[in-house]
C-alpha cells in the first residue's frame, strides 16, 4: 500500500494533462490562424497588371483614331485651298487645332496615368512585401513558440520517466523484500505501473508526431510564401521596367508630336496670313475695278443720253425746217399770184423775204 501510495503521487494528474493539452491547442488556433490569414499577392499583382494593360490599350486607340482624324484633315488642305470658298478650310483648320489639342491633353492624360499605375505598383508591392515580412516573422515566432513548448513538455515528460523509473526501482526493492504471499500483488502492481507507462508513452509519442507534422506543414508554407514573394517581386520588377520605359516612350513621342504640331501650326499660320493677304489684294483689286466700271456706266450713259438729246434735237429742227419751209413756200405762193396781178408792185413782198 505504501509503494502504490507514493507511485501515484509522482505521475501527472489529470489537471495537468488538461492544462498540456489546452496549451497545445491554443498554439495549433494561433498557426491556424497565421495560415487563414495569407494574402495571395500573385493574384492580385496580375489583376493589377491586367487592369493597367487595359486602360493603357484602350488609351492608346484612342490616341491613334485622333492621329489618323488630323492626318486626313491635313491632307484635305490643299485641297481646300484651291477653292474660292475659304470657309471650309478656315473649319479644317479649326478641326485640326481641336484636334492636336485633343491628342496633346490625351497624351498627357497617358503620361499621367502611367506615372500614377507606378508609384501605385511600387507603393502596393512595398505594402505587400512588409505584409509578408509580417507573416513570416509571426509564423517564425510561433514556430519557435511551439519548439519551445515542446521542448519544454518533452523535459517534463522525462523528468516524470526519471521518477516513475526512481518508483520503479523502490517498488523493484520492496517487491524483494515483500514475502513470497505478497508476490502475485507486486506483480500486479509491477503490471499495472508498466501498462500506464506505455499508454502515457504511446500518448506522448502519438502527440510528438501530430506536432512535428504540424511543423513540417508549417515550415512547407513558409518556404511557398517564400516563393510567391520572390515571384511577386519578380513580377513586379518587371512591371515597374515595362511602365518606365511606356512612360519613356510615350514622354518622347509627346515631345515629337508637339514639335510636329507646333510646325503644322506655324505652317498654318503663314498659310493663313498669305490667304489674308492675297484677299486683301482681291479685295482692292475688285473695289477698283467696281469704281472704274461705274465711271464707264456714267460716261456710256452721258452718251447714250446726249446722243438722244441729239437725235430729239435734230429731229425737232428738221421738223422746224420743214414747218418753215412750209410756211415759206405758202407765202411764195401767195405772193407771186398777187404779183401778176398788179405788175411791178408785187417786188415789195420780196423785201419782207429778206
Amino acid at each position: 500500500m505504501l509503494a502504490e501510495d507514493s507511485y501515484e503521487g509522482e505521475g501527472l494528474s489529470n489537471v495537468e494533462t488538461v492544462h498540456a493539452l489546452h496549451v497545445l491547442r491554443v498554439a495549433l488556433d494561433k498557426l491556424g490562424l497565421v495560415g487563414a490569414t495569407r494574402v495571395d499577392p500573385q493574384l492580385q499583382a496580375a489583376a493589377l497588371a491586367q487592369s493597367v494593360g487595359e486602360e493603357i490599350t484602350q488609351m492608346i486607340a484612342e490616341q491613334k483614331k485622333l492621329e489618323v482624324r488630323f492626318v486626313a484633315l491635313v491632307a484635305e488642305q490643299p485641297q481646300l485651298r484651291n477653292l474660292p470658298n475659304k470657309n471650309k478650310l478656315h473649319e479644317n483648320q479649326k478641326e485640326v487645332h481641336a484636334v492636336a489639342e485633343q491628342l496633346r491633353l490625351g497624351t498627357q492624360a497617358l503620361v499621367r496615368n502611367l506615372k500614377e499605375e507606378y508609384v501605385d505598383g511600387v507603393e502596393k508591392h512595398d505594402l505587400e512585401t512588409q505584409a509578408t515580412i509580417e507573416r513570416e516573422r509571426i509564423t517564425t515566432a510561433a514556430v519557435k513558440q511551439l519548439k519551445a513548448e515542446i521542448k519544454e513538455e518533452k523535459s517534463r515528460h522525462e523528468e516524470e520517466m526519471r521518477r516513475a523509473s526512481q518508483a520503479l526501482a523502490e517498488l523493484n526493492q520492496q517487491q524483494k523484500a515483500v514475502a513470497l504471499g505478497g508476490s502475485s500483488k507486486a506483480r500486479y502492481r509491477q503490471a499495472q505501473v508498466g501498462a500506464a507507462n506505455e499508454c502515457a508513452r504511446r500518448l506522448e509519442n502519438s502527440m510528438l508526431s501530430e506536432l512535428q507534422d504540424q511543423i513540417a506543414a508549417l515550415q512547407e508554407q513558409l518556404e511557398i510564401d517564400q516563393q510567391v514573394h520572390e515571384a511577386s517581386s519578380g513580377h513586379s520588377l518587371k512591371v515597374q521596367g515595362w511602365l518606365r520605359e511606356e512612360a519613356l516612350e510615350w514622354g518622347s513621342k509627346v515631345d515629337a508630336d508637339l514639335a510636329a504640331k507646333e510646325k503644322d501650326t506655324q505652317t498654318v499660320k503663314q498659310e493663313r496670313q498669305r490667304d489674308l493677304m492675297a484677299l486683301k489684294d482681291m479685295k482692292e483689286k475688285h473695289e477698283k475695278e467696281t469704281a472704274l466700271k461705274a465711271e464707264r456706266d456714267v460716261l456710256a450713259k452721258d452718251a447714250v443720253d446726249k446722243e438722244a438729246a441729239n437725235l430729239v434735237l435734230k429731229e425737232k429742227q428738221a421738223h422746224a425746217a420743214l414747218k418753215i419751209q412750209a410756211a415759206w413756200r405758202g407765202f411764195l405762193a401767195r405772193h407771186a399770184g398777187k404779183g401778176k396781178g398788179k405788175g411791178k408792185v408785187a417786188k415789195k413782198p420780196s423785201k419782207k423775204k429778206k
